[in-house]
């Protein structure tokens, strides 16, 4: 009984050692708050009201700190389960579907940024499967939390939230509509505010920017982004490839940019395959597996689709259900 009692007793004061308030009682809230106003001349009554809404919580300065603990590493999800979730029948088909429903956007966007179709497809495969799931977290409390909170990348956070003010008033939205994901990410492309106000593009010249409801804003908006990312036109993305164990050292499991060319690689001893040409830059990558990890030779347009994630495995099933999509789509139309 004893024990029971200390236990709650402990959990009590966890709960009131911490307390909720608005945004707008903390001072660095504040101070980005009178940032807004002086530099980009916001007002400063609009700013104090939508903050308001948002609510902090802030551990009680009196209590004790304790003795940090490290948090066990979490696992990197395998290749072979990673995939999984991407490369999906539904997915290609519906992918497929998209193609058909939106095909003279997609043409129209291949060929004003020479980005293939079956990527741009992908992408809003894998990002939102096809705009049917763009999020429900709503975007300037998840940025205000995450810049203001007790989370990782702050500034990053602070410099995001200002982008979404920003675009917002840019493209006339109302700043507490707005909903996407966990982290922030928005629309159709799950572009994050700075991405939305740089790479967004009014696609179907409406005189608006709409990632949220028009897919083909979307459509362009992907395109421009890979093509502003210097995607080598219609280039290729990547190959299958065996190491040695001499050679595997080359390969990274984080994203690698190719730095050296085919001919580099050959003096090392590395098999190429004789059609890519000697002054092409390559690079190597390993997916983790269960068993045995895979290895693959890459292009510069597997790194340009790593700028969109910084995952290979990412960059990899975007790349892999695009050939699955286009595979499809060219079948059922024979």
């Amino acid at each position: 009984m004893l024990r029971l009692l200390v236990l709650s007793l402990l959990l009590l004061s966890s709960l009131v050692s911490a307390k909720t308030l608005p945004a707008t009682q903390f001072k660095s809230t504040q101070n980005f708050i009178n940032k807004m106003v002086k530099e980009h001349n916001f007002n400063q009554d609009e700013l104090l009201l939508i903050f308001s809404t948002i609510k902090l919580t802030v551990a009680d300065k009196s209590k004790k700190k304790t003795t940090k603990t490290t948090k066990p590493r979490k696992k990197t999800m395998s290749w072979d389960k990673y995939k999984g979730l991407f490369l999906t029948q539904s997915r290609i088909q519906n992918g497929v579907d998209f193609w058909h429903d939106n095909l003279a956007t997609l043409k129209r966007a291949e060929v004003t940024y020479n980005v293939p179709i079956e990527i741009i497809v992908a992408i809003l495969g894998i990002e939102t499967s096809y705009g049917h799931k763009k999020g429900t977290h709503p975007t300037l409390e998840t940025l205000t939390k995450r810049a203001f909170g007790n989370y990782r990348r702050r500034n990053f956070y602070k410099k995001e939230l200002e982008s979404f003010l920003l675009m917002s008033r840019e493209n006339a939205i109302p700043p507490l509509s707005v909903k996407g994901s966990y982290a922030g990410a928005m629309g159709y492309p799950q572009f994050i505010s700075s991405s939305y106000r740089h790479y967004a593009v009014d696609f179907n010249q409406d005189g608006k920017i709409d990632l949220f409801s028009d897919p083909i804003d979307a459509i362009g908006s992907i395109a421009n982004y890979f093509d502003k990312h210097h995607w080598h036109d219609f280039g290729e993305i990547a190959r299958p490839i065996a190491l040695s164990d001499t050679h595997l050292k080359y390969a990274k499991r984080s994203t690698n940019k190719p730095k050296k060319n085919a001919e580099y690689w050959r003096n090392k001893g590395l098999d190429i395959d004789t059609d890519i040409p000697n002054k092409t830059k390559l690079a190597f990558i390993r997916l983790p597996q269960q068993k045995i990890d895979e290895t693959w030779l890459t292009f510069w347009n597997f790194y340009i689709l790593t700028r969109y994630n910084h995952d290979n495995r990412y960059a990899m099933a975007a790349y892999q259900l695009s050939k699955k999509i286009k595979q499809q789509f060219n079948q059922n139309n024979q």
